[in-house]
């Protein structure tokens, strides 16, 4: 049996920001959604008509490339948290600030192709990394942006906040 059930992390495992996300993450063990999201978003990405991959919505949005990078880093910024936390290391993490991400970053000089083999490979590290921790080690806790997470509650984060973003990048950009 997995280690992983099907039931979400409660409100109290996590900033209230990500309740959104947490909530729009089926029901199921996580660790298989985050495989067949995998797998979905791979071939999504790869389908980006070359056209729309410098697209933004509106002024002062990102393009499609800038929020595909958005994902990966912010899945990266996430399974860190995971690791420091189930390895009980007590030092708060500090919080990430998106924009200033995406702003420092290449993303546009990239191809989608590149993008979405980097996705692939931070995806397939995520989902390692969350697979072997035992029943202790996602019951452990840690702080970011000031605010107590359990290890639990990052993979559904991870997970809702990717599809949060693909049903952005389906309605205002494709």
């Amino acid at each position: 049996m997995s280690i992983w059930d099907k039931e979400h992390p409660s409100n109290s495992e996590y900033a209230h920001y990500y309740a959104g996300y947490v909530a729009n993450v089926p029901k199921g063990n996580i660790i298989e959604t985050l495989n067949s999201q995998m797998h979905e978003f791979y071939t999504f990405i790869n389908s980006i008509p070359g056209d729309k991959a410098f697209h933004a919505y509106a002024e002062g949005k990102w393009t499609v490339k800038q929020v595909i990078g958005h994902i990966i880093e912010t899945e990266r910024v996430f399974a860190y948290r995971g690791l420091a936390f189930s390895r009980r290391d007590k030092n708060p993490l500090p919080p990430m600030d998106e924009k200033d991400y995406v702003k420092h970053a290449n993303y546009n000089s990239r191809t989608i192709s590149n993008l979405a083999n980097e996705y692939l490979a931070v995806r397939i590290s995520t989902i390692h990394l969350f697979q072997n921790m035992t029943k202790e080690m996602i019951s452990l806790k840690g702080t970011a942006s000031g605010v107590e997470f359990t290890v639990r509650s990052l993979p559904f984060i991870i997970a809702g906040h990717e599809r949060h973003h693909i049903n952005i990048i389906k309605e205002k950009y494709l």
